[in-house]
């Protein structure tokens, strides 16, 4: 689901390169940004996820890329390699904006194709969503090679619900630029039927992106030798974690201490026991109460346990990570 950003009147819409291994999703994606202006793109990025490599990067479309006078910054993600954990392609797919579905031509690969096909509409599916209520398009990959099928067969076979297609070559780049467009087109015309109204506020945009950040910060607080040097992340980086935290669970703040009130004259001659200890000096101490675990991409939760006397509670803090060349 694409998500405003008020601040920086910026709407962020999540493409994902879907299809069987070695089709050449990755392929596609180096090409679109390899075409792309260096003043219209940030930088590709690539992250391990599930044991599996995801590639990511972000554009904003030349012309009229607007959306009721906010800018779209499109965010391009896949997952490479011959066979991918089935969580990875979950937590890429999460609040998808659009779809391109790559197809290999070659005859021995219907079958790969077809899995595939069958394996995005049950991930679709666990999100409520379907190949018809959200932009999907085809692309019939490595048509330029001998083994390739004729367009009508893939067509039959793999398209029957007539969604828009293309006939690409991802070594060559023919008809790669046109399959990406045709999906941005078709993306950006859905923002705008739907209005600002009908995307994530910039509020909501601002408890995902920032909420990890203060819980870290009281963590650290609470136990000084958790306390490292973060690097701070790219613009590129930054904008991709946007999306990439609508994989995630909604975080869980830690509860803040509150500080001893001073007893009134009237409190100390009342009960002076109760004002020489204080419940609320009771020491506060935070304990790793499990091993951490992947929450999307760049993500990772760390179950943890607060102790005040004998008082406990379990949170659970969601920290981002980020990657820096150099």
């Amino acid at each position: 689901m694409a998500l405003v950003n008020q601040a920086k009147r910026e709407i962020n819409a999540k493409i994902v390169f879907f299809g069987p291994g070695l089709s050449g999703k990755s392929t596609n994606l180096k090409h679109v940004f390899n075409k792309l202006k260096p003043e219209f793109r940030g930088a590709i990025k690539a992250m391990t996820v599930q044991a599996a490599r995801m590639l990511f990067f972000d554009f904003t479309p030349p012309g009229d890329g607007n959306v009721h006078g906010f800018r779209v910054r499109f965010h391009v993600y896949t997952v490479s390699g011959p066979v991918v954990d089935p969580a990875a392609w979950k937590m890429v797919l999460k609040g998808v904006d659009g779809i391109v579905f790559v197809a290999d031509a070659a005859a021995d690969r219907q079958e790969d194709n077809r899995a595939s096909l069958d394996n995005l509409t049950s991930y679709l599916k666990g999100y409520g969503q379907s190949l018809s209520s959200i932009p999907v398009v085809i692309q019939f990959n490595k048509c330029d090679l001998s083994d390739a099928l004729e367009i009508s067969e893939l067509e039959r076979t793999l398209n029957p619900s007539r969604l828009p297609s293309f006939k690409a070559s991802s070594q060559s780049g023919e008809g790669v630029l046109q399959t990406t467009l045709g999906l941005v087109k078709t993306v950006l015309a859905g923002l705008r039927d739907k209005g600002l109204e009908g995307i994530a506020g910039g509020d909501s945009l601002q408890r995902i992106v920032e909420a990890p950040a203060a819980s870290a910060q009281a963590a650290v607080a609470a136990q000084p030798e958790l306390r490292q040097p973060v690097p701070e992340a790219a613009p590129e980086v930054q904008a991709a974690e946007m999306v990439a935290a609508q994989a995630r669970a909604p975080e869980t703040s830690f509860p803040k201490a509150q500080a001893p009130q001073a007893p009134s004259a009237q409190d100390q001659t009342a009960s002076a026991p109760a004002a020489q200890a204080p419940a609320a000096e009771e020491p506060l101490s935070l304990e790793v109460s499990g091993a951490p675990e992947a929450a999307g991409p760049g993500f990772f939760r760390l179950p943890l346990t607060i102790r005040s006397g004998a008082r406990t509670k379990s949170v659970v803090l969601t920290l981002a990570l980020s990657l820096e060349e150099g």
